[in-house]
């Protein structure tokens, strides 16, 4: 028999009230059950813990040990429950906070960050690449933060029970080309540019991303070739490379010397607008303002990431996050 929990409480209720009767009484069973469980007890020690005196049961000098290390035991349970029960009574999530959405370097920065918060038991990272999913999982309880970049077009709704935060209302998107690319030489790129080059990007219709483009590119009366079609980033990464194709990248991305380069396009054609998605009365909507900083902070320590990431940011950036 290995000591448990409610061995450690028996033995401490026979100490405290010094009687067998008693501490039967206050554990809430017989005496004789109290008895043959302190038996049992003393056999799998291997000695006796207490001696019946005149006035009540004394504990022997291994009974005052065992007594000793009992208490610790308790103590550190009674604390686990303390701790417990101020996170519910905060209502605090004792579960990791899951954190999803479609944004690339941000979801791990901020997931290790909100691992570092004292009001944080932990972070489980999700990605869905269609951005409805992530909001519907917010919705429904299955996020409790999504960091969602949405393409501007319209007909997408925020469910009910649901609030966002505007962190960029028009970030740009950038292009992805291998370093010797011929369109690497040029320090901006143009959409008709773009148009004489194979394109790679997610499977048309997996999301609104792809009507997107193609009503950007009708506007501005060109098509995009799109003879290649991948939602794995690392096969995204090779097509470019092998200088099959060329592709978006989030203004983010980073430089890849000797492998990827990252250009802006001129005037900005793509651009999205990133939301953060959360539901109130929880603990990211109790601390929304600074998970907004943060992220905010996050962006501007991610200059160096690319030339056009870094002229963005001190031209535009900073000032469509303060007024987002």
């Amino acid at each position: 028999m290995e000591l448990e929990i409610r061995h450690l409480r028996a033995l401490t209720a026979i100490d405290e009230t010094g009687s067998l009767t008693q501490a039967a009484r206050r554990l809430g069973m017989s005496q004789p059950a109290l008895s043959g469980l302190l038996q049992r007890i003393e056999r799998n020690i291997g000695g006796r813990l207490f001696f019946r005196a005149e006035y009540g049961c004394l504990p022997t000098p291994l009974g005052a040990e065992v007594l000793t290390e009992a208490r610790v035991v308790l103590s550190g349970m009674t604390a686990i429950a303390e701790r417990v029960q101020e996170w519910s009574r905060r209502g605090l999530p004792s579960a990791p906070l899951r954190v999803g959405g479609y944004c690339g370097f941000l979801h791990v920065e901020i997931s290790r960050w909100l691992r570092d918060q004292p009001w944080c038991s932990g972070v489980s990272l999700q990605e869905d690449i269609d951005e409805r999913i992530s909001v519907d999982k917010v919705a429904i309880g299955a996020l409790d933060l999504a960091l969602v970049y949405r393409a501007p077009l319209s007909g997408l709704t925020q469910p009910p029970g649901v609030r966002s935060v505007v962190v960029h209302p028009e970030e740009p998107v950038f292009l992805a080309l291998a370093h010797d690319h011929p369109l690497a030489a040029l320090p901006a790129i143009t959409l008709a540019d773009m148009a004489e080059h194979p394109w790679v990007d997610e499977p048309p219709g997996t999301t609104r991303w792809g009507a997107y483009v193609a009503q950007v590119c009708r506007d501005h009366g060109v098509t995009l070739d799109q003879p290649h079609s991948t939602q794995c980033l690392a096969t995204l990464l090779e097509l470019i490379y092998a200088k099959l194709a060329i592709g978006p990248a989030l203004a983010t991305s980073r430089d890849r010397p000797g492998s990827i380069a990252i250009r802006p396009i001129v005037d900005h054609p793509l651009r999205q607008e990133l939301r953060l998605y959360y539901r109130p009365g929880t603990v990211v909507a109790a601390h929304i303002e600074e998970i907004h900083h943060q992220v905010l902070a996050t962006f501007h320590l991610r200059q160096g990431c690319n030339p056009a990431y870094d002229q963005w940011w001190h031209e535009r950036g900073r000032s469509l996050a303060l007024t987002g």
